[in-house]
């Protein structure tokens, strides 16, 4: 074989990869600037996924996000109290009720995005899953009344030891435990804050 044929063959070998390279860098490319050019921040806005899980909680409100002003940024964020998983509190203060936006893992990281809500004597009312990435037919049982049920009433410093796990969810019932727990300590705590407009 003459060393033209060599180069020829491997010519052939190395373009196609080559190509297929910068299509895909070319391609990611425009993808970001896509995504830049129409990306809309939607920090402390009621969307209606959310508004609808507030009403499945209270019912019809005047349901809003608390919010305050990074100075850094100049952009108005959601109040979390620096509590990891914590998204947003959203309160409708005509009838003093609250509820908590949270990210909690179960047996997925991240797999239970939850609206926990609060009366406004600090005890659980009802729960709505505003997403849920568990495993299909197991772990997202736990969005089954029949479980999540048995948080209302609950209140800060409230033992959830008692409240038995879905089976073969074990992870699931955990994370749902762990977010109740978190939010009513959180509400608990801040309460004066949430509602004094602080």
């Amino acid at each position: 074989m003459s060393g033209t044929a060599k180069t020829s063959d491997m010519k052939e070998r190395i373009m196609p990869p080559v190509v297929l390279t910068i299509i895909c860098i070319i391609v990611s490319a425009l993808l970001a600037a896509a995504y830049n050019a129409t990306y809309v921040d939607n920090t402390g806005v009621m969307t209606d996924k959310l508004k609808a899980g507030c009403e499945e909680v209270f019912g019809q409100g005047n349901y809003e996000i608390l919010t305050y002003e990074d100075t850094e940024s100049g952009k108005k964020l959601p109040v979390t109290f620096d509590t990891e998983g914590v998204n947003a509190i959203i309160t409708d203060k005509d009838s003093g009720n609250c509820l908590i936006e949270l990210t909690q893992d179960g047996y997925s990281k991240g797999g239970l995005h939850l609206l926990i809500g609060f009366d406004s004597e600090g005890a659980v009312s009802g729960i709505s899953f505003v997403s849920i990435s568990e495993t299909p037919g197991l772990g997202t049982n736990v969005q089954n009344e029949s479980f999540w049920g048995k948080f209302v009433g609950f209140k800060a410093g409230d033992s959830v030891d008692g409240i038995d796990n879905v089976t073969a969810a074990t992870y699931s019932s955990k994370g749902m435990k762990a977010a109740v727990v978190k939010a009513a300590e959180l509400y608990s705590q801040h309460k004066e804050e949430i509602f004094g407009g602080e």
